[in-house]
C-alpha cells in the first residue's frame, strides 16, 4: 500500500514534487468506501490525477516505474551506467523518497544518484533506521552484511544486495516494489495472470463481471504453449570449452511455458472464438482489471490514461468499483475525463499536475486549497475546473491555429 512518494530531477519534475496517498486531515467523506484503514493510518483507495496534455501526468507513473526498476533490475557490473532521465537531460542526481505499507510494517526507502553512482541511500522500518549509506561510506548496515561491504559496487543499490543477501527487511521491501507495485498495461499483459480462470468459481465471477457490463463474451478459455528455448548456460560452456556434451551438466534446451488467451463471443449465427491480441483496447482493457478487482489482492495499480479505451459511463462503473468497500487494491490513475472528478470522490483523491512557465510539472490536490468554495463537493468539480479555478487547464489559442491553418493557402 502507497503511503506517498517525493520525486526530484526526474523528466518534468524538476523541483521536489511530493505525491500522497494519505487522507486529508478531518475528511470524513466516503471514508468507509474511499479509503484504506492500516497500522493505525488512513490511505486512500484511489486518486485520479487530471491535467492538459503534457503537462506531466504520465511522469508520475513513469517516476514510480523508474524506481522499481531500479530495485529490481540490478547493474551487472561497474561500467552499466544507471537508467536516469534527467529533467533537460541535466547531470545533476535524482532523487527519490517512498513510503509504503507491506504485512503491518511501514517502509521508508530514500535513493539519491546519477548514472554512474549512488550517492544516498536509506530503508526505514516503522520508523527505526535498516541501513543507511552515503556513496561508499555505510554509516548503518544489519550486521550480517557488515563483512559484505567491500563487494558493494558504487553503481549497485543496498537494497538488492541486502535482499540478495536474505536481509529480513530488505526482502519484504524488495518484494513490494516487485510483487505489490504493478503497471496494468494491456499492451505487455503477462497472460499467465488469466490462470486464476482455471478455478470455475473465480472464472463464473469473471464472466458475470463482463455480462453485466454489456460485453458479449460467454466463455474465456487460457491454453497453456510450450515451447523449447535454448538454455544460456548449456551455450556459453559450449562457447568456453568448459564441458564436453557428456560432462556438461546443463539441459541444452529450457522448456518457457506461456498462455494464450481465447473469448468466445456470442453471435446469431453461432459463437466465435477472438484471440485476446486481437479485442478491442477497451475490451481487453476492461478483462485485465476485472482480474485485478475481482482478485482483491492488497496491489498498487498504476493506470495511465484510465478513460481513454471505453464510455464515460463504464469508467464510471469501474471508478464505483475501484472504491467500493470490498475492494482492497490501491489504484493510481491519470485521466482526461473530467466528468469523473464528480463521480462520489473525495476532495483529497482529485490532483493535477501542471506545468509552469519554466516547463517543471507541480502536483496537487483539491485539498491543497486554502478556499473552502473550491473544496466544497455539493458543488460541481468539473465546472470550477473548467472555469480555470484550480489551473493544470489546457490554453488552447484557437484563432492562431486557424491562421496557421489558413497560411497553407
Amino acid at each position: 500500500m502507497l503511503v506517498d512518494f517525493n520525486v526530484k530531477n526526474y523528466r518534468s519534475f524538476k523541483n521536489e514534487q511530493e505525491f500522497s496517498m494519505e487522507t486529508g486531515k478531518r475528511l470524513r467523506k466516503y471514508q468507509k468506501s474511499n479509503t484504506i484503514s492500516a497500522m493505525g493510518e488512513r490511505t486512500l483507495k484511489s486518486v485520479l490525477l487530471f491535467g492538459a496534455n503534457a503537462n506531466g501526468k504520465t511522469n508520475l507513473i513513469k517516476a514510480l516505474l523508474m524506481l522499481k526498476y531500479l530495485i529490481v533490475s540490478p547493474t551487472r557490473n561497474e561500467l552499466q551506467p544507471l537508467s536516469t532521465d534527467t529533467f533537460g537531460y541535466n547531470k545533476e542526481t535524482t532523487c527519490f523518497d517512498i513510503t509504503f505499507i507491506k504485512h503491518s510494517n511501514k517502509y521508508k526507502y530514500f535513493l539519491k544518484y546519477d548514472r554512474e553512482r549512488v550517492f544516498q541511500e536509506k530503508l526505514l522500518v516503522n520508523d527505526v533506521e535498516i541501513f543507511e549509506r552515503n556513496e561508499q561510506h555505510f554509516d548503518l548496515m544489519p550486521s550480517q552484511l557488515i563483512p559484505l561491504k567491500e563487494n558493494i559496487r558504487k553503481n549497485q543499490l543496498l537494497l538488492y544486495f541486502a535482499q540478495q543477501n536474505n536481509e529480513k527487511n530488505s526482502k519484504e521491501a524488495f518484494e513490494w516494489f516487485s510483487e505489490d507495485l504493478m503497471l496494468v498495461d494491456t499492451n505487455k499483459v503477462r497472460n499467465d495472470r488469466f490462470k486464476l480462470l482455471e478455478k470455475e468459481d473465480f472464472k463464473q465471477r469473471f464472466l458475470n463481471f463482463l455480462k453485466a457490463a454489456d460485453f458479449n463474451i460467454v466463455d474465456v478459455e487460457v491454453r497453456e504453449k510450450k515451447e523449447e528455448l535454448p538454455n544460456p548456460e548449456y551455450i556459453m560452456k559450449k562457447i568456453n570449452g568448459t564441458g564436453s556434451d557428456d560432462d556438461i551438466d546443463d539441459a541444452r534446451t529450457l522448456q518457457n511455458i506461456s498462455y494464450d488467451v481465447y473469448s468466445t463471443h456470442k453471435a446469431e449465427h453461432g459463437d466465435f472464438s477472438v484471440f485476446f491480441g486481437n479485442e478491442s483496447t477497451g475490451t481487453k482493457v476492461f478483462m485485465v482489471l476485472a482480474l485485478y478487482i475481482l482478485n482483491n489482492t492488497n496491489k498498487t495499480l498504476l493506470i495511465d490514461g484510465f478513460d481513454r479505451s471505453y464510455h464515460l459511463e463504464l469508467a464510471e462503473a469501474l471508478l464505483r468499483l475501484i472504491n467500493n468497500e470490498k475492494q482492497t487494491n490501491q489504484f493510481v490513475l491519470t485521466t482526461h475525463e473530467l466528468s469523473l472528478m464528480d463521480t462520489n470522490l473525495r476532495q483529497d483523491q482529485i490532483w493535477f499536475a501542471e506545468k509552469n512557465r519554466f516547463g517543471e510539472t507541480e502536483l496537487f490536490s483539491v485539498f491543497d486549497f486554502d478556499d473552502p468554495g473550491l473544496k466544497r463537493s455539493d458543488f460541481n468539480y468539473k465546472k470550477r475546473y473548467l472555469e480555470g479555478q484550480y489551473g493544470a487547464t489546457q490554453m488552447v489559442n484557437t484563432d492562431l491555429l486557424l491562421e496557421v491553418l489558413d497560411s497553407n493557402e
